[in-house]
């Protein structure tokens, strides 16, 4: 078939997009952008969030923090969803870290993609 993308040893369709990077902050608080292509190398499970959970009255999604046994820490969480979802890899013998919010998405022109931004947290 014309034009379709080949899969990869390992179940991977082709590279990432040209012209991506993410943007994230290690723990001191120093900013990092780096091609999506070079992201595999980063370790997500140790920079801190990119945004906070904000929460407020009337709120109709319940964020807060969940206790991982995983990281040793707290991995926040905008719905109990997201919750569930982190409980889930929490007690998967085979997750060795969890991170949340770790990094924006950017077009290399500096802006977010709202296509990318939609994803699932810590994607």
């Amino acid at each position: 078939m014309a034009g379709s993308l080949g899969v990869l040893p390992g179940g991977v369709p082709g590279p990432p997009a040209e012209g991506f990077e993410v943007a994230y902050a290690d723990r001191d608080g120093s900013e990092f952008r780096r091609p999506l292509v070079d992201a595999w190398a980063v370790r997500f499970e140790d920079v801190a969030p990119v945004r906070a959970f904000k929460s407020y009255k009337g709120q109709r999604h319940l964020p807060g923090p969940w206790w991982s046994s995983t990281v040793g820490g707290h991995i926040g969480y905008e719905s109990w969803l997201e919750r569930d979802h982190v409980m889930l890899l929490d007690f998967d013998p085979s997750v060795v870290g969890i991170s949340s919010q770790p990094f924006w998405p950017r077009r290399r022109d500096g802006a977010i993609s709202s296509r990318m931004s939609r994803s699932h947290p810590g994607c």
